[in-house]
């Protein structure tokens, strides 16, 4: 199947609310301090409002994204990252105290190994102790080695735990090109209205200054989000693909 008509059908999977997510806690699994917000922070916004517990892991130190910056070396940049990552979600209305960061090098994230069975085993830990029946994990067609690592760490906590549910959440997967064949069957999964949250949503966004502005401007390499980008994850519908893995 070609990507884009895999994609069309992710885009036009059934409406459906969070009775979907098992009854249980939710947890978010996010490759770099952004990515929580970009692909599930409607839905984190939701579960908050009704009463579901949420917890949220995010994978790397998110330093990969202006690693030639004066202003910014690696150390404060990585603290700018996870202050950008806690004011999101507090917009988003979750405790500090939800938030879990493996500080794993970014783009170095593992695929296997001592570093990848460590993650596993983290990530599987804090799954079974907020009692989550739903983890959600970047998407693992999106071109990008760290969501390729998180979904495969997430998929392997969900080898081990079969009462688990296991959604992904497209970001860069969105901009493949569209000749690109994907081998696997027609997606499953849900579109989740988020119009009651999109304004907190959108708080979540902006958060991540140095992702979305000019906030670092001493790194020509440096990575910010362009509009024609971001424009999809202001939508009012997020998207979860269930794992077939």
């Amino acid at each position: 199947m070609r990507i884009s008509a895999y994609l069309t059908k992710v885009a036009n999977l059934p409406y459906a609310g969070l009775d979907k997510l098992g009854g249980g806690a939710v947890t978010i699994f996010a490759p770099h301090p952004d990515d929580e917000a970009l692909g599930t922070g409607g839905l984190i916004a939701a579960c908050l409002q009704a009463g579901i517990d949420v917890n949220v892991a995010v994978l790397t130190d998110g330093a990969g994204s202006h690693p030639n910056s004066r202003r910014y070396p690696r150390a404060r940049l990585i603290e700018l990252r996870r202050q950008e990552c806690r004011a999101g979600l507090e917009a988003l209305g979750l405790s500090l105290a939800k938030i879990t960061h493996f500080d794993l090098p970014d783009t170095s994230a593992p695929m296997s190994g001592a570093l990848f069975d460590q993650a596993v085993q983290r990530l599987s830990q804090l799954v079974v102790r907020s009692a989550s029946t739903s983890l959600f994990v970047s998407w693992d067609k999106d071109p990008h080695c760290d969501h390729l690592a998180a979904a495969r760490i997430a998929e392997a906590v969900g080898r081990g735990l079969p009462h688990l549910l296991l959604w992904h959440y497209p970001i860069w997967g969105w901009y493949l090109p569209s000749s690109k064949s994907i081998k696997r069957p027609p997606p499953e999964g849900f579109r989740f209205d988020i119009s009651s949250w999109i304004s907190q949503k959108h708080q979540a966004i902006a958060a991540h200054a140095s992702q979305m502005t000019k906030l670092i401007d001493d790194d020509p390499k440096g990575f910010t989000f362009s509009p024609e980008k971001l424009h999809r994850f202001l939508e009012p519908t997020e998207y979860f693909i269930r794992s077939q893995s």
